[in-house]
């Protein structure tokens, strides 16, 4: 015991030395490991991964035994980043976001508050000021109760949303010409339309399709009628007198397999001889009303995302169709003759295609 006492007397200044040192390194190795954690919450932060810079934040302040302004504001910053309003009811870690945010912005703007108002506290400031701007809650029965008005709101505008869409594609798979029906025979056809589709009718294969007879398309007319368009059966003329057919009643008749499948008519004829009372550039405009009236109609506008009915459109031609081979077709003509453009013509033709089986 007394060698003991004696070894203390003798070397207590050394062991008192060589414990702070120890105490020193130690403290500095924890300082130097708490800096570079913190410079990979900045280096993370300042690559925009803000998720990352959060656990780096969280290692430094293990580290160093506490929140810095630094770490607070870094955390604030990047939690900033991270809140989506937009999501605050359909994500709950948002919600749980949220909170934490709001907590981290007051701690700092109160513990910086007497620091002068630098860049930064102005930012966790003015992010403070946003966040109550939003008036969220921050109780969970509170949120989850609004969670699930919204939800319930949603439901019943999708529910809303599918039942228009059912209704358009009614009102496509209803469409016809003139309240024309589909399916009829020829023979039950003409008793019932001998004005549309006289006895005495010429029929010419089309090349819409190939196959046996079953699957062969006919084009069936007046015989008074023909076609400049002779491939497409488009703009009709009185083959007697060549000139070009201005009424609007059913000029066409599609026919597949003894079964009417089909309809056709002139929706407008305008030229410079005076048809319409229209210039060149009004016929044109007339054209793209019919187009934003189907457009409307079947609510398909070219967007394959939203469109209600699959819309197809090329030079002239705008059709709607639906994989059942039900379709309707818009076709333009449009002439200026480059000698003399006061000689012009425009027209729009309907068609109304429905496959029978």
């Amino acid at each position: 015991m007394n060698l003991l006492k004696l070894f203390l007397k003798k070397n207590f200044k050394i062991l008192i030395v060589s414990y702070f040192m120890i105490t020193s390194a130690t403290i500095f190795s924890q300082n130097a490991i708490a800096e570079l954690k913190f410079e990979e919450a900045e280096t993370a932060f300042n690559n925009g991964n803000y998720e990352l810079t959060i656990q780096k934040t969280d290692e430094f302040e293990k580290v160093l035994g506490g929140i810095t302004d630094k770490s607070l504001y870094l955390r604030v910053a990047s939690q900033n980043k991270l809140f989506n309003p937009a999501n605050f009811y359909t994500d709950e870690k948002q919600f749980t976001l949220y909170n934490s945010l709001t907590e981290n912005a007051e701690k700092y703007v109160n513990a910086t508050a007497n620091n002068g108002l630098d860049d930064k506290f102005k930012e966790i400031y003015a992010i403070g000021e946003n966040l109550k701007k939003l008036n969220l809650p921050k109780e969970k029965t509170i949120w989850i109760k609004e969670k699930q008005r919204i939800e319930k709101e949603e439901l019943a505008r999708q529910r809303a949303k599918l039942e228009q869409i059912e209704q358009y594609k009614k009102t496509f798979e209803e469409f016809t010409i003139d309240d024309l029906p589909f399916g009829q025979t020829i023979e039950e056809f003409q008793k019932q339309h001998p004005d549309i589709l006289a006895e005495n009718y010429k029929m010419s294969k089309t090349k819409w399709a190939a196959g046996t007879d079953e699957d062969l398309i006919y084009a069936c007319h007046s015989k008074s009628i023909a076609f400049e368009n002779k491939e497409n059966f488009l703009l009709p003329y009185n083959s007697s007198t060549g000139a070009p057919i201005y009424d609007t009643t059913i000029h066409l008749v599609l026919v597949k397999n003894g079964r009417i499948v089909g309809f056709q008519k002139t929706i407008f004829y305008f030229n410079s001889k005076g048809q319409g009372n229209l210039t060149y550039s009004e016929a044109i405009s007339e054209t793209n009303k019919y187009v934003e009236k189907f457009k409307a109609e079947f609510q398909s506008y070219g967007n394959k995302a939203t469109d209600v009915i699959p819309y197809y459109s090329s030079q002239n031609q705008w059709s709607w169709i639906t994989a059942d081979k039900k379709g309707v077709h818009l076709y333009s003509d449009n002439y200026v003759d480059e000698k003399n453009p006061k000689r012009w013509k425009s027209s729009l033709t309907l068609r109304v295609f429905k496959d029978y089986k």
